[in-house]
C-alpha cells in the first residue's frame, strides 16, 4: 500500500480515537454535573418541605393558643357578667335593707319628737310572793290583756316598773325587784311577742311604796309590777282607740 494512504488511514483512525474519547468525557462530565446540580435542589426541596411541615404546625398552634384564649375571654365576660349580677343583687338588698333603717329611724324620731304627748292608755299590776319573781297563772292572764292591747297599736311604749316591801336591805331589795321586772319583760317577748324595744323597765327596790309597809296587807301590795301602755295622743283612729282612761287590772293575790 501506498505510504501516504497509509499515513492517511492511521490519521483517520486516530481522529476517531480521539473523538470516542471526547465524546465518552463529555457525556461523563455531563452526567457529573447533572448529578452535582440535582443534589444540592434536592437537599434545597427537602429543607423548603421541612419549613413548610414546621409554618404548617406553627399555624396550628397560634390557632390553637388563638381558640384557647376567646374561650378564656368569654369564661371572664361571663364569670364578670355572674359578679355584676351578683354585686347588683347585694346593692339592691343594701338598699332595701337602709330603706327600712330609715323607716325605723324616722319611726324612733317620731316617738321621741311625740314623746310628750304619749299618754297612759292601759295599767296592769301583778303581785309576788316574799323574795319571789315567780308568775303566777292569774299574773299571765292579766299581762295577756296587754298583749291583746297592743297588738293593735302601731305605735306605743310599755312601761315595766318593779317594787318590793321594805323588808330586808336595799340593795337586796333592788336586785329582788329588778328580777321581778325581768319576769314581766321575758313573758310579754317570749309568749306575747312584743317587741323589746317597745318596753322600758327599771327596778326600784322598796320606792314608791302605795300602801305603809307597818302592814301586813300594805307589805303584799308594795310587792309589785306595774305595767303601763303608753301611747301617742294624736288625731286618728288609732289614737282614738287608745284614748280610754286608764284602768288598772285588779291585783293577782300573793303566791302562798
Amino acid at each position: 500500500m501506498n505510504p501516504m494512504k497509509l499515513s492517511k488511514l492511521a490519521a483517520v483512525g486516530l481522529a476517531a480515537v480521539v473523538m470516542g474519547t471526547v465524546g465518552c468525557a463529555t457525556k461523563k462530565y455531563v452526567h457529573q454535573s447533572v448529578d452535582q446540580g440535582v443534589q444540592p435542589l434536592q437537599v434545597g426541596l427537602n429543607k423548603t418541605n421541612q419549613q413548610v411541615s414546621q409554618n404548617g404546625q406553627q399555624i396550628k398552634d397560634v390557632d390553637r393558643r388563638a381558640e384557647a384564649g376567646i374561650s378564656n375571654a368569654q369564661n371572664s365576660a361571663e364569670q364578670a357578667g355572674q359578679a355584676a349580677k351578683a354585686a347588683d343583687q347585694h346593692a339592691q338588698s343594701a338598699q332595701q335593707t337602709a330603706e327600712k333603717g330609715v323607716s325605723a329611724a324616722n319611726e324612733a324620731q317620731e316617738m321621741v319628737s311625740n314623746i310628750d304627748n304619749y299618754k297612759p292608755s292601759q295599767q296592769a299590776s301583778v303581785l309576788f310572793a316574799i323574795n319571789k319573781s315567780t308568775l303566777t297563772a292569774q299574773d299571765k292572764q292579766h299581762l295577756d290583756n296587754i298583749v291583746q292591747t297592743v297588738k293593735s297599736l302601731k305605735h306605743y311604749v310599755i312601761q315595766v316598773r318593779g317594787y318590793t316591801d321594805s323588808t330586808g336591805p336595799k340593795s337586796l331589795n333592788i336586785h329582788l325587784s329588778e328580777q321581778r321586772a325581768n319576769a314581766v319583760v321575758r313573758y310579754l317577748t317570749l309568749d306575747g311577742n312584743v317587741p323589746l324595744v317597745r318596753i322600758y323597765s327599771l327596778g326600784y327596790g322598796e320606792a314608791a311604796a302605795v300602801n305603809p309597809n307597818t302592814t301586813r296587807k300594805g307589805r303584799k301590795l308594795n310587792r309589785r309590777v306595774d305595767v303601763t301602755v303608753f301611747v301617742p295622743q294624736m288625731p286618728g283612729a288609732e289614737a282614738q282607740s287608745a284614748q280610754a282612761q286608764p284602768q288598772p287590772s285588779p291585783a293577782a293575790p300573793p303566791t302562798q
